[in-house]
């Protein structure tokens, strides 16, 4: 953790250029020491935005690139490493709910004349569709 504090402190000063090369090799790491770093560099928030602002240019940097999901994914986990863990909040205990009566609803019975048609029961009649013969164009017999 004291390596990752070195590292933060360094990357406090870098110019923005500066900062998204050493980002993009950490990233590229992904290793234990890169979860320290990302963890220390959490803590300040002003090194935090930056570093966030330099993903977010590594990420459409490899827009489009061959190897975008393994970098989005390398990203994606940085930016997790990056965000504060909230602590757990002490939950109130609510009061256990009281049942409702539900009032019955009568149950309704389907009848053949619910399925009666309103129109009277006209059908529509038959219509005769015209038989399309799709056939291959002289050109592609030769």
């Amino acid at each position: 953790m004291n390596q990752a504090r070195k590292t933060a402190a360094v990357w406090s000063t870098l110019s923005t250029g500066e900062l998204a090369e050493q980002v993009r090799l950490t990233v590229k790491a992904h290793d234990a020491r890169a979860r320290a770093v990302w963890e220390v560099v959490g803590e300040d928030q002003v090194l935090a935005a930056r570093v966030r602002g330099a993903l977010a240019g590594l990420k459409a940097e490899f827009r489009g690139h061959r190897d975008e999901v393994m970098w989005l994914l390398w990203v994606n986990q940085a930016q997790q490493h990056l965000t504060p863990t909230a602590p757990a909040k002490a939950t109130l205990e609510a009061p256990e709910p009281q049942p409702v009566e539900v009032p019955e609803a009568p149950e309704i019975a389907l009848t053949a004349a619910s399925f009666d048609r309103a129109d009277g029961g006209a059908r529509r009649e038959a219509r005769d569709i015209p038989v399309m013969l799709f056939q291959e164009p002289p050109s592609a017999a030769r």
